[in-house]
């Protein structure tokens, strides 16, 4: 696991080596173990390490015998095993044993079809120095990042934001579609960012640069269209299969020259990985974040898990003093990424980096296998509305916004305000505000310009538009949907930028392509019932080994007490963030509007915890960004120059 970046100019412009050769420590804390630097003619790459396979000689940026090609690599590739093998058979000679020269050799071999043979998570950029041309690739899933910014002088790419931000005449513009679609969801979607001169490499997709400045692109992987028919399968043979498709995953993510634990959270994912792990033998130690308030805790299930896999348990507790990570926590965040609990991974993954390198996590299975309250919810919201008048759904949804709510975790009063406050809403639409914050009407009154107010009126429509949700959408148009949207950009996001904050990287066997693909295409009566039970087939499977308390468990999510601590502890942070001269350096936004709600929050009468808190990161974010000029750092540690024939 790394940070990466670099450079390739196009025509005869040539980059700055010395400014990039500044920019590897802005990537630092990705890999504390070696920083790197290349650089030829029109090529520049920088790399930190963080050593996970073939510690002494996987070094990068790495090089082809020849020195005809050159790669620097985020990630992990987990068949690098069986690629080698393969590889090998074609006549290709290997130097080391990392999973790094994989790439070389199979670039040279495959081409631009390589991405699409590789397992794991990635983002790599490729230089061919024959050709002089620059190839980029991320990960099926989009599990490791990878931003780009183009010009007419090159284009230039890196694992993080900061990078990109500290280069000279970078245009700071906010994206005003992007502001829209935040104020509503707490994360920026699709493939844009929030300054309007960077991009995503999507998941799935591959970029080839030529000198010229053309670029090729492509999308080498896709999930199951919602509209092929379900697998016939009953549900033990799904639970067979889904055993299967699991043990080896987590074989296969496993592939480590150093010890791995787990993030261990008592609930159905997390657990049945640790079963896959512990089967296999590798897994050495699990790791379970605690609240003092016990709605919010899920240590004894976490325990019970542990004891009986043979685990060591290590508790990692979190308090309202995290609140003083607050600005680091939206500094590594990178983009304004607003999901509260990524306080809580960053407070996990800073202990646990302590004891480990590794850990697998249960990302990917309430995406994968229905796991959220919201599919349940958005059926349920389908077939209500197909049946209500306008005018009656209008009134609910007016009355539904002064419901009073409990604020212990996803309380029933919380859930019954989230669904009646969207019934005038299309489901298609209501099913992305479940997990976000203001409604498209509420976020139109936070900003002043007609631009603005567009944007954030019609962005929940243009999301379920863009992943072509119709007005009542089935379960697997919902989840393809979340596994396009809401896991690379929400989740898989705050658990990337949270590890690697602190050097830990974080690995999602839920996330294979074949187990991927047999879950979406399962029967929906499988994952969803009709009485709203999520992960039916998930359950099934961890009943073989842990029984009822953790088949039987609800959901609970990773979420902290935020609408407390921000009366509480954060309330130093509200006072200066939701200022009316902090809010008044963001053109457009709407100082009054926001400022009664957080009156209304401050005096107990409403609970906008999880909306004062995206406003929070987003000026935050803005004055790290955008006011202040990021510049490249005094350089503590000076890259060391590879040699490339």
């Amino acid at each position: 696991m790394c940070g990466i970046l670099g450079h390739f100019s196009f025509g005869a412009s040539q980059p700055d080596v010395e400014l990039w050769r500044s920019l590897v420590d802005l990537v630092g804390h990705r890999g504390p173990d070696d920083s790197t630097f290349w650089h030829d003619g029109r090529f520049v790459f920088g790399h930190r390490r963080l050593s996970i396979i073939d510690l002494s000689q996987g070094h990068q940026p790495m090089a082809t015998d020849d020195g005809a090609l050159v790669v620097t690599f985020n990630g992990e590739i987990y068949n690098y095993l069986e690629l080698r093998e393969q590889l090998i058979a074609k006549g290709h000679r290997f130097r080391t044993q990392s999973d790094t020269e994989i790439l070389l050799h199979g670039y040279r071999e495959w081409g631009t079809d390589l991405p699409a043979r590789l397992r794991g998570m990635f983002a790599f950029a490729l230089a061919d120095r024959r050709r002089q041309e620059l190839f980029v690739a991320r990960d099926r899933f989009g599990e490791k990042p990878l931003l780009y910014t183009q010009h007419a002088g090159g284009v230039s790419f890196a694992s993080e934001m900061k990078v990109l931000a500290a280069l000279p005449g970078l245009r700071r513009d906010l994206n005003e579609e992007s502001l829209g679609a935040y104020l509503c969801l707490n994360y920026v979607p699709g493939n844009a960012t929030m300054l309007v001169s960077v991009s995503r490499i999507g998941p799935a997709s591959w970029h080839l640069w030529g000198a010229d400045g053309r670029v090729r692109a492509a999308t080498y992987w896709s999930l199951p269209d919602p509209r092929d028919s379900d697998v016939r399968v009953s549900m033990a043979e799904a639970v067979e299969r889904l055993e299967q498709l699991l043990d080896t995953s987590a074989r296969f993510a496993l592939r480590s020259d150093v010890p791995v634990g787990i993030l261990l959270s008592g609930g159905i994912d997390s657990s049945l990985i640790a079963r896959s792990a512990s089967r296999a033998g590798r897994l050495s130690s699990a790791y379970c974040l605690t609240f003092g308030d016990a709605s919010y805790s899920e240590w004894p299930k976490a325990e019970a898990t542990a004891r009986q896999l043979g685990l060591p348990l290590t508790e990692v507790r979190i308090g309202p003093g995290a609140v003083e990570d607050f600005l680091s926590v939206v500094d590594h965040a990178d983009d304004p990424l607003a999901d509260s609990s990524a306080m809580a991974v960053w407070v996990l993954a800073r202990e646990v980096a302590r004891h480990c390198k590794v850990v697998l996590s249960g990302d990917g299975g309430d995406e994968l296998f229905g796991g959220y309250l919201t599919y349940p919810a958005t059926l349920a919201h389908a077939a209500l509305t197909s049946r209500l008048p306008m005018g009656v759904r209008r009134s609910l949804s007016r009355a539904g916004r002064g419901i009073p709510t409990s604020e212990q975790k996803v309380s029933a009063s919380f859930k019954v305000r989230r669904f009646l406050r969207a019934l005038h809403l299309p489901a298609s639409v209501a099913h992305f505000s479940w997990n976000g914050t203001w409604l498209p009407e509420e976020a139109r009154s936070l900003v002043t310009t007609p631009a603005l107010a567009a944007a954030a009126s019609g962005s929940l429509a243009r999301l379920a538009a863009f992943h072509r949700l119709p007005e009542r959408p089935t379960l697997r148009q919902l989840q393809t949907a979340d596994v396009k949207e809401y896991l690379p950009n929400d989740i898989l996001a705050k658990s990337d930028r949270m590890s690697m904050a602190h050097g830990l990287e974080v690995r999602a066997p839920f996330l294979d392509p074949d187990l991927a693909e047999f879950a979406l295409r399962l029967p929906s009566s499988l994952k969803v019932s009709a009485t709203g039970a999520t992960k039916r087939v998930l359950r099934q499977l961890a009943a073989r080994t842990y029984g009822v308390d953790v088949t039987g468990a609800r959901k609970q999510g990773f979420s902290i007490p935020v609408h407390a601590w921000l009366r509480g502890p954060a309330r130093p942070l509200v006072d200066d963030l939701l200022s009316p001269k902090a809010l008044a350096a963001i053109p457009g936004l709407e100082a009054k509007t926001i400022g009664s709600a957080v009156a209304a929050h401050m005096s107990g009468k409403r609970s906008y915890g999880f909306e004062l808190w995206g406003l929070m990161v987003l000026v935050a974010w803005h004055r790290a960004n955008v006011q202040r000029c990021v510049g490249a750092p005094a350089s503590v540690t000076r890259p060391r120059d590879i040699a490339v024939a």
